[in-house]
C-alpha cells in the first residue's frame, strides 16, 4: 500500500474505532472509558490532517514552492499537537464533576470487553501503519503509527483500572483514570508541538549530520569541508556542504567528486536533497573568514 492508502485505512478504521469505545462508554457509563473515546476522535483527525498532508506534500516543485510542499507535514503534527491539547482539556472538564460525586458502573464488564476489542484493532492499525512508514519512510506515517501505540496504551490502563474499581467499588478510581489519560494526552501533545516546532524552525538534523559528517569525512579527493548546515521538510532532509579542492583539479573531477558523495548520502539518508559548493583553497580561506 502506499502512503495515501494507509492513511485512509486509518480513518477508516479511526471512525469504527470510535464506534467500539462510544458504545462502551454508552453500556458501562465509565467516564474513563468516555476520555478514551474521545481520544479515537483525535486520531479520525489526525489520520484526515495526514491524509491532506501527505496529498499535498507529494505534490511536485512549482514556481512558487521551489522546495517543495513537504512541510505540509509538519503543519499537520501542529494542528494534530494542538487538537491533542484541546480533547485532553475537554477530558478534564467532563471529569471533574465525578471527583466530588462518582457515580457506580452500569454494564461494566461489557463496556470493557467492547473497549478491548476497540484496542486490539487499534494495535493492528498501529502495527500496519508503523510497518508501511519504515517501508514508506515516510516521518508523518511513523508519528501517526506512536500517537495510535500510545492510545493501545493508555486504553490498556484504562481497562485494568475500571476491572480494580468494579471488584473494590472505589467508583473514584474512574475519574481518576480520566485525569490520567488526559495527562498522557497533554504530554503527548506538547512532544508533537516541540518537534514540529523545530522542524518548523528549521532545527538542523542531529542524527542526519552524524551521517553525513561520516561519509564526508571517508571520501577523498578534497582538502576540506565546511558550512555543513542540514534542515528538516516533512520526511525530507536538506543539506548544504563547502568543498575546498586543489584550485588544479578540473571542473570534471569536481563534478564526479560530488557525484559521488551525494551518491553515497542517499544511501545513509534516504530522499536527502544536497547542494555543495566547490570552492578552491582562496575562497575556502575567506569563507571561513567570514564564518568565524
Amino acid at each position: 500500500m502506499n502512503k495515501k492508502q494507509i492513511a485512509m485505512l486509518a480513518i477508516v478504521g479511526g471512525i469504527f474505532i470510535f464506534i467500539l469505545k462510544l458504545l462502551a462508554y454508552i453500556i458501562s457509563n465509565s467516564v474513563a472509558l468516555l476520555s478514551d473515546a474521545m481520544e479515537s476522535i483525535i486520531n479520525i483527525v489526525a489520520s484526515i490532517m495526514l491524509l491532506a498532508a501527505l496529498t499535498i506534500s507529494a505534490r511536485s516543485e512549482d514556481e512558487n514552492h521551489k522546495y517543495g510542499h513537504q512541510k505540509a507535514e509538519n503543519i499537520s503534527a501542529l494542528v494534530e499537537g494542538i487538537l491533542i491539547i484541546i480533547a485532553a482539556v475537554l477530558i478534564v472538564e467532563a471529569t471533574v464533576g465525578r471527583l466530588f460525586n462518582p457515580v457506580g458502573f452500569e454494564d461494566i464488564n461489557l463496556g470493557m470487553i467492547v473497549s478491548l476489542c476497540a484496542t486490539c484493532l487499534n494495535g493492528i492499525l498501529a502495527t500496519i501503519m508503523f510497518r508501511e512508514a519504515k517501508k514508506n519512510r515516510s516521518m508523518a506515517l511513523e508519528g501517526d503509527a506512536k500517537h495510535l501505540f500510545s492510545d493501545v496504551m493508555s486504553s490498556v490502563g484504562v481497562v485494568i483500572g475500571l476491572f480494580v474499581a468494579s471488584v473494590t467499588g472505589l467508583f473514584i478510581i474512574d475519574p481518576l483514570i480520566a485525569l490520567f489519560v488526559a495527562a498522557i494526552l497533554v504530554k503527548m501533545g506538547v512532544d508533537v508541538l516541540r518537534k514540529t516546532s523545530k522542524d518548523l524552525m528549521d532545527s538542523n538534523c542531529v542524527e542526519a549530520e552524524k551521517a553525513i559528517i561520516a561519509v564526508l569525512e571517508k571520501t577523498k579527493g578534497y582538502l576540506e569541508y565546511h558550512g555543513l548546515k542540514t534542515r528538516r521538510s516533512g520526511n525530507k532532509v536538506f543539506m548544504e556542504v563547502h568543498l575546498c579542492l586543489d584550485g588544479e583539479v578540473s571542473v570534471k573531477e569536481a563534478h564526479e567528486l560530488t557525484d559521488k558523495i551525494e551518491n553515497e548520502l542517499e544511501l545513509v539518508v534516504p530522499g536527502i536533497k544536497s547542494i555543495i559548493h566547490i570552492e578552491d583553497q582562496t575562497q575556502c580561506e575567506r569563507h571561513k573568514a567570514q564564518d568565524a
